[in-house]
């Protein structure tokens, strides 16, 4: 049985002096339970997925890198094209990235947090016990750094789109 939904259950802070990430632990509402995995997410990747795709939250963000391990085996497949924001502008990626998610929920799974699968009925506590409160308590996207990324990114692609015009550089 494919798995349907996947629940948030636990975020670790992984800090070393190489390193600075969270441990996001996946396992599955409707599902073999020996499916469970651990994604590992660079700190960095929030802002970078603001800036490749134009989000404005943590949020947003974290939605795309939730959804992101789900996406994968489908990527790998052919059965979804592999976004390349750095290849389109921040409109089109945004789009395409957008068109990803609504398929990915509607063909490979959804992903909740642990409180959320275990009922509504305890808003109060749901929100005080959201595993992913951590990330959105120490994550702020900074507009003048994604600026600067997404500025990049834009070069890279103009530049991408000139070679290709001029042949490859020949």
């Amino acid at each position: 049985m494919a798995v349907e939904q996947w629940r948030i259950t636990e975020v670790c802070e992984v800090s070393g002096p190489d390193e600075d990430a969270w441990l996001i632990t996946y396992e599955p509402v409707d599902g073999d339970a020996g499916a469970r995995f651990v994604s590992y997410v660079p700190k960095e990747a929030i802002e970078v997925r603001a800036a490749e795709y134009g989000l404005a939250s943590v949020d947003e963000a974290l939605e795309v890198i939730l959804y992101a391990p789900l996406l994968a085996p489908a990527h790998a497949a052919g059965e979804l094209d592999m976004p390349v924001p750095a290849l389109v502008d921040v409109e089109t990626a945004r789009a395409q990235v957008t068109e990803q998610l609504a398929t990915c929920k509607e063909k490979y799974g959804r992903v909740v947090t642990a409180t959320a699968a275990a009922g509504a009925g305890r808003a109060a506590k749901t929100k005080a016990a959201d595993p992913l409160q951590v990330i959105r308590d120490q994550t702020r996207i900074d507009p003048i750094r994604t600026a600067t990324i997404r500025m990049e990114m834009d070069r890279y692609r103009l530049a991408h789109a000139a070679e290709s015009e001029n042949g490859g550089g020949r």
